[in-house]
Protein backbone atom coordinates (compact mmCIF):
# COMPACT_ATOMS: atom_id res chain seq x y z
CA UNK A 1 0.00 0.00 0.00
CA UNK A 2 2.80 2.42 0.88
CA UNK A 3 4.57 1.79 -2.45
CA UNK A 4 1.35 2.30 -4.42
CA UNK A 5 0.55 5.46 -2.48
CA UNK A 6 3.99 7.00 -3.00
CA UNK A 7 3.80 6.22 -6.72
CA UNK A 8 0.41 7.91 -6.86
CA UNK A 9 1.78 10.97 -5.09
CA UNK A 10 4.67 11.21 -7.51
CA UNK A 11 2.57 10.65 -10.63
CA UNK A 12 -0.05 13.13 -9.40
CA UNK A 13 2.65 15.74 -8.96
CA UNK A 14 3.88 15.06 -12.49
CA UNK A 15 0.39 15.32 -13.90
CA UNK A 16 -0.72 18.42 -12.05
CA UNK A 17 2.41 20.24 -13.09
CA UNK A 18 1.87 19.29 -16.74
CA UNK A 19 -1.88 19.59 -17.14
CA UNK A 20 -1.89 23.19 -18.43
CA UNK A 21 0.98 22.64 -20.83
CA UNK A 22 -1.39 21.48 -23.54
CA UNK A 23 -3.05 24.88 -23.42
CA UNK A 24 0.24 26.72 -23.44
CA UNK A 25 2.14 24.97 -26.20
CA UNK A 26 0.81 27.13 -29.03
CA UNK A 27 2.20 30.67 -29.24
CA UNK A 28 1.41 31.98 -32.74
CA UNK A 29 3.87 34.88 -32.50
CA UNK A 30 6.73 32.36 -32.60
CA UNK A 31 5.88 30.87 -35.99
CA UNK A 32 3.44 33.03 -37.98
CA UNK A 33 5.09 36.22 -39.24
CA UNK A 34 2.04 38.48 -39.07
CA UNK A 35 2.90 39.65 -35.55
CA UNK A 36 2.71 43.34 -36.53
CA UNK A 37 -1.01 42.95 -37.32
CA UNK A 38 -1.73 40.76 -34.25
CA UNK A 39 -2.13 37.76 -36.54
CA UNK A 40 -4.67 39.42 -38.84
CA UNK A 41 -4.29 38.21 -42.42
CA UNK A 42 -2.18 35.16 -41.54
CA UNK A 43 -3.93 32.88 -44.03
CA UNK A 44 -3.91 35.36 -46.92
CA UNK A 45 -0.81 37.61 -46.82
CA UNK A 46 1.68 36.23 -49.34
CA UNK A 47 4.67 38.55 -49.64
CA UNK A 48 7.69 36.51 -48.56
CA UNK A 49 8.90 33.01 -47.69
CA UNK A 50 7.12 32.91 -44.31
CA UNK A 51 3.90 32.13 -46.20
CA UNK A 52 5.28 28.59 -46.57
CA UNK A 53 4.21 28.12 -42.94
CA UNK A 54 1.16 30.38 -42.55
CA UNK A 55 -0.55 29.18 -45.76
CA UNK A 56 1.45 27.10 -48.26
CA UNK A 57 -0.99 28.02 -51.05
CA UNK A 58 0.44 31.54 -50.86
CA UNK A 59 3.79 30.38 -52.23
CA UNK A 60 2.16 30.62 -55.68
CA UNK A 61 2.26 34.42 -55.30
CA UNK A 62 6.08 34.48 -55.11
CA UNK A 63 8.24 34.87 -58.21
CA UNK A 64 11.45 32.88 -57.95
CA UNK A 65 13.04 31.67 -54.71
CA UNK A 66 12.67 33.42 -51.35
CA UNK A 67 14.19 33.31 -47.88
CA UNK A 68 12.91 34.73 -44.57
CA UNK A 69 14.86 34.75 -41.30
CA UNK A 70 13.22 35.85 -38.05
CA UNK A 71 15.08 36.72 -34.84
CA UNK A 72 13.03 37.70 -31.82
CA UNK A 73 12.74 37.76 -28.05
CA UNK A 74 9.71 37.44 -25.81
CA UNK A 75 9.35 38.85 -22.32
CA UNK A 76 6.96 36.56 -20.49
CA UNK A 77 5.41 37.76 -17.24
CA UNK A 78 3.75 35.21 -14.93
CA UNK A 79 2.99 36.43 -11.38
CA UNK A 80 1.09 34.45 -8.74
CA UNK A 81 -0.59 36.22 -5.81
CA UNK A 82 -1.93 34.03 -3.00
CA UNK A 83 -5.38 34.94 -1.67
CA UNK A 84 -4.54 34.47 2.01
CA UNK A 85 -0.78 34.30 2.57
CA UNK A 86 1.57 36.82 0.87
CA UNK A 87 4.56 34.61 1.73
CA UNK A 88 3.24 32.13 -0.83
CA UNK A 89 3.31 34.71 -3.65
CA UNK A 90 5.78 34.29 -6.48
CA UNK A 91 7.94 36.79 -8.25
CA UNK A 92 7.98 36.83 -12.04
CA UNK A 93 8.35 33.19 -13.08
CA UNK A 94 8.90 34.19 -16.71
CA UNK A 95 11.54 36.48 -18.19
CA UNK A 96 13.32 37.15 -21.47
CA UNK A 97 13.48 34.20 -23.88
CA UNK A 98 15.04 34.46 -27.38
CA UNK A 99 13.82 32.42 -30.35
CA UNK A 100 13.96 32.38 -34.13
CA UNK A 101 12.54 30.81 -37.28
CA UNK A 102 13.58 30.13 -40.88
CA UNK A 103 11.52 29.86 -44.09
CA UNK A 104 12.56 29.03 -47.65
CA UNK A 105 10.59 28.78 -50.91
CA UNK A 106 11.81 27.36 -54.24
CA UNK A 107 9.88 27.89 -57.47
CA UNK A 108 9.93 24.59 -59.33
CA UNK A 109 8.01 25.83 -62.37
CA UNK A 110 5.22 28.28 -63.23
CA UNK A 111 2.63 26.32 -61.26
CA UNK A 112 4.52 24.57 -58.46
CA UNK A 113 6.49 25.92 -55.48
CA UNK A 114 8.25 23.95 -52.75
CA UNK A 115 8.75 25.29 -49.23
CA UNK A 116 10.42 24.51 -45.92
CA UNK A 117 9.69 26.11 -42.55
CA UNK A 118 11.62 25.59 -39.32
CA UNK A 119 9.90 27.30 -36.43
CA UNK A 120 9.14 27.14 -32.74
CA UNK A 121 5.48 26.29 -32.20
CA UNK A 122 5.48 27.46 -28.61
CA UNK A 123 6.50 26.57 -25.10
CA UNK A 124 7.90 28.41 -22.16
CA UNK A 125 10.59 28.49 -19.51
CA UNK A 126 9.29 29.20 -16.01
CA UNK A 127 11.05 29.37 -12.66
CA UNK A 128 8.88 29.83 -9.58
CA UNK A 129 11.45 28.64 -7.05
CA UNK A 130 10.65 26.43 -4.07
CA UNK A 131 8.81 28.73 -1.67
CA UNK A 132 5.57 29.73 -3.43
CA UNK A 133 2.18 28.06 -2.98
CA UNK A 134 2.58 25.44 -5.71
CA UNK A 135 6.16 24.34 -4.96
CA UNK A 136 5.12 20.71 -4.41
CA UNK A 137 3.95 20.29 -8.00
CA UNK A 138 6.17 22.70 -9.95
CA UNK A 139 9.42 24.54 -9.29
CA UNK A 140 10.73 25.22 -12.77
CA UNK A 141 10.21 23.87 -16.28
CA UNK A 142 11.28 24.23 -19.88
CA UNK A 143 8.93 23.20 -22.66
CA UNK A 144 9.76 23.61 -26.36
CA UNK A 145 8.05 22.42 -29.54
CA UNK A 146 10.07 22.73 -32.76
CA UNK A 147 8.40 22.08 -36.11
CA UNK A 148 9.86 21.13 -39.49
CA UNK A 149 7.22 21.84 -42.14
CA UNK A 150 7.99 20.92 -45.79
CA UNK A 151 5.24 22.10 -48.12
CA UNK A 152 4.11 22.39 -51.74
CA UNK A 153 1.77 24.75 -53.61
CA UNK A 154 -0.03 24.43 -56.92
CA UNK A 155 -1.57 27.30 -58.87
CA UNK A 156 -4.80 25.92 -60.32
CA UNK A 157 -5.62 29.06 -62.30
CA UNK A 158 -5.26 32.83 -62.05
CA UNK A 159 -7.68 32.97 -59.11
CA UNK A 160 -7.16 29.76 -57.11
CA UNK A 161 -4.03 28.36 -55.43
CA UNK A 162 -3.80 25.25 -53.25
CA UNK A 163 -1.15 24.11 -50.79
CA UNK A 164 -0.27 21.27 -48.43
CA UNK A 165 2.47 20.44 -45.96
CA UNK A 166 3.80 17.77 -43.62
CA UNK A 167 4.18 18.81 -39.95
CA UNK A 168 7.07 17.16 -38.10
CA UNK A 169 7.19 18.18 -34.44
CA UNK A 170 9.95 17.59 -31.93
CA UNK A 171 8.97 18.39 -28.34
CA UNK A 172 11.10 18.46 -25.19
CA UNK A 173 9.87 18.86 -21.64
CA UNK A 174 12.08 19.21 -18.58
CA UNK A 175 10.80 19.94 -15.10
CA UNK A 176 11.88 20.14 -11.47
CA UNK A 177 9.22 19.57 -8.80
CA UNK A 178 8.71 18.33 -5.22
CA UNK A 179 10.60 21.30 -3.77
CA UNK A 180 13.49 20.74 -6.17
CA UNK A 181 13.95 17.08 -5.21
CA UNK A 182 12.54 15.46 -8.36
CA UNK A 183 13.32 15.88 -12.05
CA UNK A 184 11.53 14.84 -15.24
CA UNK A 185 13.16 14.94 -18.68
CA UNK A 186 11.10 13.77 -21.70
CA UNK A 187 10.85 14.25 -25.45
CA UNK A 188 8.83 13.03 -28.42
CA UNK A 189 8.27 13.23 -32.19
CA UNK A 190 4.86 13.71 -33.77
CA UNK A 191 3.52 13.86 -37.34
CA UNK A 192 0.66 15.85 -38.82
CA UNK A 193 -0.31 17.80 -41.90
CA UNK A 194 -1.56 21.21 -42.98
CA UNK A 195 -3.67 22.37 -45.93
CA UNK A 196 -4.35 25.77 -47.45
CA UNK A 197 -6.13 27.62 -50.24
CA UNK A 198 -6.17 31.22 -51.48
CA UNK A 199 -8.79 32.68 -53.81
CA UNK A 200 -8.23 36.00 -55.61
CA UNK A 201 -11.70 37.55 -55.71
CA UNK A 202 -10.58 40.58 -57.71
CA UNK A 203 -7.44 42.72 -57.99
CA UNK A 204 -8.07 44.34 -54.59
CA UNK A 205 -9.54 41.46 -52.57
CA UNK A 206 -8.50 37.92 -51.77
CA UNK A 207 -9.41 35.29 -49.19
CA UNK A 208 -7.46 32.44 -47.64
CA UNK A 209 -8.17 29.42 -45.48
CA UNK A 210 -5.79 27.09 -43.63
CA UNK A 211 -6.15 23.87 -41.69
CA UNK A 212 -3.59 22.36 -39.32
CA UNK A 213 -4.16 18.81 -38.08
CA UNK A 214 -4.21 17.62 -34.50
CA UNK A 215 -0.74 16.83 -33.11
CA UNK A 216 -0.49 14.52 -30.10
CA UNK A 217 2.81 14.18 -28.29
CA UNK A 218 3.45 11.06 -26.24
CA UNK A 219 6.42 12.38 -24.26
CA UNK A 220 8.69 9.71 -22.83
CA UNK A 221 11.89 9.93 -20.83
CA UNK A 222 13.17 9.56 -17.31
CA UNK A 223 12.35 10.78 -13.83
CA UNK A 224 14.52 10.89 -10.75
CA UNK A 225 13.53 11.86 -7.23
CA UNK A 226 15.15 12.05 -3.82
CA UNK A 227 13.43 10.65 -0.75
CA UNK A 228 10.98 13.25 0.52
CA UNK A 229 8.28 13.44 3.18
CA UNK A 230 5.33 15.45 1.95
CA UNK A 231 2.99 17.28 4.30
CA UNK A 232 -0.35 16.90 2.52
CA UNK A 233 -3.79 17.75 3.92
CA UNK A 234 -6.61 15.20 3.90
CA UNK A 235 -4.28 12.18 3.79
CA UNK A 236 -5.49 9.39 6.16
CA UNK A 237 -3.15 8.60 9.04
CA UNK A 238 -2.85 4.98 7.90
CA UNK A 239 -1.13 6.17 4.72
CA UNK A 240 2.41 7.52 4.92
CA UNK A 241 2.50 10.64 2.69
CA UNK A 242 6.13 10.18 1.80
CA UNK A 243 7.90 9.46 -1.45
CA UNK A 244 10.96 7.26 -1.42
CA UNK A 245 13.87 7.90 -3.78
CA UNK A 246 12.88 6.70 -7.23
CA UNK A 247 14.10 6.64 -10.80
CA UNK A 248 12.80 5.12 -13.97
CA UNK A 249 10.80 5.78 -17.10
CA UNK A 250 8.14 8.48 -17.25
CA UNK A 251 5.52 9.21 -19.88
CA UNK A 252 2.80 11.80 -20.42
CA UNK A 253 0.74 13.07 -23.34
CA UNK A 254 0.34 16.63 -24.61
CA UNK A 255 -2.10 17.63 -27.34
CA UNK A 256 -1.98 20.45 -29.86
CA UNK A 257 -5.49 20.67 -31.35
CA UNK A 258 -6.63 20.92 -34.94
CA UNK A 259 -6.93 24.51 -36.13
CA UNK A 260 -8.86 26.30 -38.87
CA UNK A 261 -8.31 29.92 -39.89
CA UNK A 262 -10.01 32.12 -42.50
CA UNK A 263 -8.46 35.45 -43.55
CA UNK A 264 -9.16 38.32 -45.90
CA UNK A 265 -7.11 41.12 -47.47
CA UNK A 266 -8.76 44.22 -48.91
CA UNK A 267 -6.83 46.98 -50.71
CA UNK A 268 -9.07 49.88 -49.70
CA UNK A 269 -6.98 52.54 -51.44
CA UNK A 270 -3.53 52.83 -52.94
CA UNK A 271 -1.75 53.32 -49.57
CA UNK A 272 -4.19 51.48 -47.25
CA UNK A 273 -5.06 47.79 -46.94
CA UNK A 274 -7.12 46.04 -44.27
CA UNK A 275 -6.61 42.44 -43.12
CA UNK A 276 -8.62 40.18 -40.83
CA UNK A 277 -8.66 36.63 -39.50
CA UNK A 278 -11.14 34.35 -37.75
CA UNK A 279 -9.99 31.07 -36.24
CA UNK A 280 -11.06 27.96 -34.37
CA UNK A 281 -8.96 25.60 -32.20
CA UNK A 282 -10.56 22.33 -31.07
CA UNK A 283 -9.21 22.08 -27.51
CA UNK A 284 -12.21 19.98 -26.46
CA UNK A 285 -10.49 17.03 -28.21
CA UNK A 286 -8.16 16.89 -25.22
CA UNK A 287 -10.30 14.54 -23.16
CA UNK A 288 -7.70 13.40 -20.64
CA UNK A 289 -4.03 13.44 -19.71
CA UNK A 290 -2.23 10.24 -18.75
CA UNK A 291 0.92 9.80 -16.71
CA UNK A 292 2.83 6.53 -16.65
CA UNK A 293 5.74 5.40 -14.51
CA UNK A 294 7.87 2.48 -15.68
CA UNK A 295 5.24 1.61 -18.27
CA UNK A 296 2.29 1.53 -15.86
CA UNK A 297 -0.56 4.00 -16.35
CA UNK A 298 -0.88 5.19 -12.77
CA UNK A 299 -2.84 8.41 -13.17
CA UNK A 300 -5.42 9.79 -15.56
CA UNK A 301 -7.28 13.06 -15.25
CA UNK A 302 -10.25 14.33 -17.24
CA UNK A 303 -9.67 17.65 -18.97
CA UNK A 304 -12.18 20.43 -18.85
CA UNK A 305 -11.09 22.41 -21.91
CA UNK A 306 -13.42 24.38 -24.15
CA UNK A 307 -12.84 25.09 -27.81
CA UNK A 308 -11.06 28.36 -28.55
CA UNK A 309 -12.25 31.04 -30.98
CA UNK A 310 -9.87 33.70 -32.26
CA UNK A 311 -10.21 36.93 -34.20
CA UNK A 312 -7.91 39.70 -35.38
CA UNK A 313 -8.18 42.93 -37.38
CA UNK A 314 -5.26 44.88 -38.82
CA UNK A 315 -4.29 47.71 -41.15
CA UNK A 316 -1.24 48.40 -43.31
CA UNK A 317 -0.44 51.90 -44.60
CA UNK A 318 2.21 52.58 -47.27
CA UNK A 319 3.74 55.76 -45.85
CA UNK A 320 6.44 56.13 -48.53
CA UNK A 321 7.76 54.01 -51.39
CA UNK A 322 10.06 52.29 -48.87
CA UNK A 323 8.16 52.41 -45.55
CA UNK A 324 4.92 50.67 -44.61
CA UNK A 325 3.29 51.04 -41.18
CA UNK A 326 1.29 48.14 -39.71
CA UNK A 327 -0.94 47.64 -36.66
CA UNK A 328 -3.54 45.23 -35.37
CA UNK A 329 -5.59 43.94 -32.45
CA UNK A 330 -6.51 40.34 -31.68
CA UNK A 331 -8.58 38.21 -29.32
CA UNK A 332 -8.66 34.55 -28.25
CA UNK A 333 -11.25 33.01 -25.96
CA UNK A 334 -10.16 31.02 -22.92
CA UNK A 335 -9.96 27.20 -23.08
CA UNK A 336 -10.39 26.95 -19.32
CA UNK A 337 -12.36 29.10 -16.88
CA UNK A 338 -12.65 26.76 -13.87
CA UNK A 339 -10.18 27.67 -11.04
CA UNK A 340 -10.12 24.05 -9.83
CA UNK A 341 -8.59 22.92 -13.16
CA UNK A 342 -5.95 25.62 -13.51
CA UNK A 343 -2.26 24.84 -12.98
CA UNK A 344 0.88 26.86 -12.44
CA UNK A 345 2.88 26.08 -15.57
CA UNK A 346 0.87 28.45 -17.78
CA UNK A 347 -2.57 29.29 -16.37
CA UNK A 348 -4.89 30.23 -19.19
CA UNK A 349 -7.50 32.92 -19.71
CA UNK A 350 -8.79 35.05 -22.57
CA UNK A 351 -6.05 36.74 -24.59
CA UNK A 352 -5.96 40.29 -26.01
CA UNK A 353 -3.26 41.30 -28.52
CA UNK A 354 -2.07 44.81 -29.45
CA UNK A 355 0.59 45.05 -32.15
CA UNK A 356 2.50 47.54 -34.28
CA UNK A 357 5.21 47.15 -36.90
CA UNK A 358 7.13 48.63 -39.79
CA UNK A 359 8.31 47.14 -43.08
CA UNK A 360 11.28 48.79 -44.79
CA UNK A 361 12.23 48.13 -48.43
CA UNK A 362 16.02 48.13 -48.16
CA UNK A 363 16.73 47.04 -51.72
CA UNK A 364 14.59 45.78 -54.59
CA UNK A 365 14.91 42.21 -53.30
CA UNK A 366 15.34 42.72 -49.54
CA UNK A 367 12.93 43.98 -46.89
CA UNK A 368 13.09 44.17 -43.11
CA UNK A 369 10.03 43.92 -40.89
CA UNK A 370 10.27 45.00 -37.25
CA UNK A 371 7.43 44.42 -34.83
CA UNK A 372 6.26 44.77 -31.25
CA UNK A 373 3.28 43.00 -29.72
CA UNK A 374 1.82 43.13 -26.23
CA UNK A 375 -0.40 40.19 -25.24
CA UNK A 376 -2.53 40.30 -22.11
CA UNK A 377 -2.95 36.69 -20.98
CA UNK A 378 -5.49 37.70 -18.35
CA UNK A 379 -5.78 37.17 -14.59
CA UNK A 380 -7.01 33.59 -14.15
CA UNK A 381 -7.96 32.40 -10.68
CA UNK A 382 -6.64 29.12 -9.34
CA UNK A 383 -7.91 26.86 -6.57
CA UNK A 384 -5.84 23.73 -7.13
CA UNK A 385 -2.53 22.04 -6.26
CA UNK A 386 -2.39 23.73 -2.84
CA UNK A 387 -2.79 27.13 -4.48
CA UNK A 388 -5.64 29.53 -3.83
CA UNK A 389 -5.12 32.84 -5.53
CA UNK A 390 -4.82 34.60 -8.85
CA UNK A 391 -2.29 35.09 -11.64
CA UNK A 392 -1.40 38.21 -13.58
CA UNK A 393 0.05 37.13 -16.94
CA UNK A 394 1.27 38.90 -20.05
CA UNK A 395 3.82 38.63 -22.83
CA UNK A 396 5.73 41.04 -25.05
CA UNK A 397 7.33 40.21 -28.39
CA UNK A 398 10.11 42.16 -30.10
CA UNK A 399 11.44 40.93 -33.44
CA UNK A 400 13.05 41.58 -36.81
CA UNK A 401 12.42 39.52 -39.96
CA UNK A 402 14.68 39.75 -42.99
CA UNK A 403 13.00 38.80 -46.28
CA UNK A 404 15.03 38.14 -49.42
CA UNK A 405 13.88 37.33 -52.96
CA UNK A 406 16.03 35.58 -55.58
CA UNK A 407 14.48 36.20 -58.99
Amino acid sequence: MKKIHSLTLLSSALLLACQANAAGTLIPEMSTMTVSTAGAGSAVIAENASVAYSNPAGMSYLNGDALSVNLAVMDLGVHYKDASDPSLDSGNAGGLQPYGSLYYVHQLNDDVHLGMSISVQGGSALDYGTSYGGALNLNDLRLSVMQFNPSVSYQVNQKLSLGAGLQIDYATFEENLLYGQANVNTDSWSLGYNLGAIYQWDKDTRFGITYRSRMEHDLTGRFNSDAIKVDLPNVPDRLDPSISAKSGLAGLNVLNPRQVEVSGLHQVSQPLSLVWSLGFEQWSDNESTRVSINGNNVTKIARNFDNVWTGALGARYQLTSRVRLEAGIGYASSPLDVPEYQAADLPVDTQHRYSIGLTYQWTKDTTFNTYYSYVNYGEPKIHNDGMNGQFDNSNQFFGVTMNMAFN
